[in-house]
């Protein structure tokens, strides 16, 4: 089947009113918690989906950086004992199926490989809703906290702007 209409059919089979986008983003951080964590070793994700979507995060972005900061990453990745991609679970409860999550993965997805700054919004968004991070985490070398801030707005403004279905309050 045609992967456009998969993806369709995916964003179709969603009551979207459930929530708003902010609490959508919210949830898909919380469903990621729930899968992940469950005794299996270095707290690496129990559900497959999620397995294979953190692994292809940290993919693509190890190809937006340098060879030596990869190496530094990668280095550093091995040394440490803990699982890099989320530091503290969410508060929220979960409360979306699957089939939600898919759909939720589906919209930040669908963005992400257009433009390098459309990337860095998208980036800011898993940082802040799926990771769990606080604005001062999000500091980094290329990014102040404001900049974080402004790149969650963008980024939610887009999301909005092409799933206009979703309400943004």
């Amino acid at each position: 089947m045609n992967t456009a209409v998969v993806n369709q059919h995916i964003l179709q089979s969603v009551d979207w009113t459930r929530f708003d986008l902010e609490s959508w983003l919210y949830q898909f951080g919380a469903w990621l918690d729930q899968k992940s964590f469950t005794g299996v070793p270095n707290g690496a994700y129990s559900n497959p989906l999620a397995s294979a979507m953190i692994q292809a995060e940290k993919q693509r972005r190890l190809k937006r950086l340098s060879k030596k900061k990869q190496r530094e990453i990668i280095a550093s990745y091995f040394v440490s004992e803990n699982e890099p991609y989320r530091k503290h679970k969410s508060k929220t409860k979960c409360m979306i199926d699957d089939n939600e999550a898919r759909a939720v993965q589906r919209l930040i997805l669908d963005l992400t490989g257009q433009s390098e700054i459309m990337d860095d919004w998208m980036d800011a968004l898993v940082d802040r809703y799926f990771r769990g991070q606080s604005w001062s985490e999000m500091a980094n070398d290329e990014r102040t906290q404001n900049d974080a801030r402004q790149d969650v707005k963008c980024g939610l403004a887009v999301l909005h702007c092409k799933y206009g279905f979703i309400e943004l309050k």
